[in-house]
């Protein structure tokens, strides 16, 4: 089984550079959106977080250690990887400090900035498995999270994205008990992302379709309307969840 590429936002206003760092993460079965500004990139974040940013310092009206600071501060739980063009030291350390995962100076061989990504995912992805069960059964499903795969009880495995595994680790952990959608969105997006979007939902959506989960009708997955999301531990409730009204 072969690993399943990550979900990759490219921040550069130069068109060339975007277009190469694309190619070549392509190459290696990422998929990769780019964006040449700030409004642009929030805007392709808004329509779906991706498990690492490639950033460039050096962007039209606003830099990208502001952007970055406020990227940590929304989506502290996304990877940074800093892009530019400044080799001085005093850079290098700003960017650190501020929170970027690796600092890559260009122009840089393309080797190795796929090494580097392949450095930061990896430890984004041991970040995931720190004081947590590494797999975790419940329900039929087995989650394997250093491997971010899930099988079924028919022993059909599926891969994950870091934060899928993430969002399925929490709900797991937890069986029968309900997580409201601004509980995961904090610790599968970051603690300052907007949890008034449909992110959770999202994703939510998308890992009922890898582990077998009818949408209209979960045995795992199920909705608490108004609450938020809870874990079937048996399959002897396998209709969505509704609050239980005062008659009831």
């Amino acid at each position: 089984m072969t690993q399943q590429g990550a979900f990759v936002l490219v921040v550069d206003d130069d068109p060339l550079m975007c277009r190469l760092v694309e190619v070549l993460l392509e190459t290696q079965g990422h998929s990769v959106v780019t964006a040449g500004d700030y409004e642009s990139a929030m805007a392709a974040i808004r329509a779906r977080i991706p498990d690492l940013i490639l950033l460039d310092v050096q962007l039209p009206s606003i830099d990208g250690f502001t952007i970055m600071r406020q990227l940590k501060r929304l989506y502290d739980a996304v990877p940074i990887i800093m892009l530019t063009a400044r080799a001085e030291m005093q850079d290098r350390l700003m960017g650190l400090e501020t929170g970027a995962d690796d600092y890559v100076v260009k122009p840089f061989e393309p080797a190795e900035l796929l090494a580097r990504v392949k450095a930061v995912l990896r430890r984004s992805k041991k970040h995931l498995t720190y004081a947590t069960d590494l797999v975790v059964e419940r329900g039929g499903l087995r989650l394997d999270v250093p491997g971010m795969t899930v099988t079924n009880s028919t022993g059909q495995s599926a891969l994950l994205t870091p934060t899928e595994t993430r969002i399925l680790h929490r709900l797991m952990s937890r069986p029968d008990y309900v997580i409201s959608r601004e509980e995961l969105t904090s610790f599968a997006i970051g603690a300052g992302a907007d949890t008034t979007t449909n992110h959770i939902d999202v994703y939510i959506g998308r890992i009922r379709k890898k582990i077998g989960d009818d949408t209209n009708k979960p045995r795992h997955i199920l909705t608490v309307r108004g609450s938020g999301y809870k874990f079937q531990s048996s399959e002897s409730d396998v209709a969505e969840m509704q609050p239980r009204s005062a008659n009831t």
